[in-house]
């Protein structure tokens, strides 16, 4: 059962990671022609307001505790994760809300700017979050290791290859 589910449970595996679809790019809406019943959907989906990491981070920190079986033990070590996965979201969260905010006036030069500050808030919350999850990962029982290294191998897809 677990080999069915590591795969999605992986993509939800932490905030700092999370950001796919959080780029200024992908936080843009795309009009779309109301021509149709598809594109009168489709607009209705598009119109919709966009979730924030903010707004999610508690159910995957729960997801990720209750997944890994965190012991009362290993507590005292999963806290500082907690408290990283929530930062990380409340920074994405506000590059979010600015891009959002400015998306319309950017010029390319902006635009460009903007793509740096997301590298550089990924960047930091990769940082903070293994800054964290280091001790974690120490007190981890081999199963959970496991699970952990196949959790975070899945949501990374293999894209960071050396």
């Amino acid at each position: 059962m677990m080999t069915l589910r590591t795969p999605f449970l992986g993509a939800t595996l932490f905030i700092s990671v999370a950001a796919a679809g959080l780029t200024p790019a992908l936080a843009q809406t795309t009009p779309v022609p109301a021509n149709s019943g598809a594109a009168q959907t489709d607009v209705r989906y598009h119109r919709m307001p966009k979730m924030l990491p903010g707004q999610l981070v508690d159910g995957r920190i729960a997801f990720l505790k209750a997944e890994l079986k965190i012991t009362p033990a290993q507590e005292a070590q999963w806290q500082p994760v907690a408290a990283a996965m929530r930062e990380n979201a409340s920074s994405l969260d506000r590059v979010i809300t600015t891009a959002r905010q400015d998306r319309g006036t950017m010029d390319a030069i902006q635009h460009i700017a903007l793509r740096a500050q997301f590298a550089k808030v990924h960047a930091d919350n990769d940082a903070r979050l293994l800054t964290a999850f280091k001790p974690l990962f120490a007190s981890l029982l081999p199963e959970q290791r496991q699970l952990a290294n196949q959790l975070v191998a899945a949501h990374h897809g293999g894209h960071h290859r050396a």
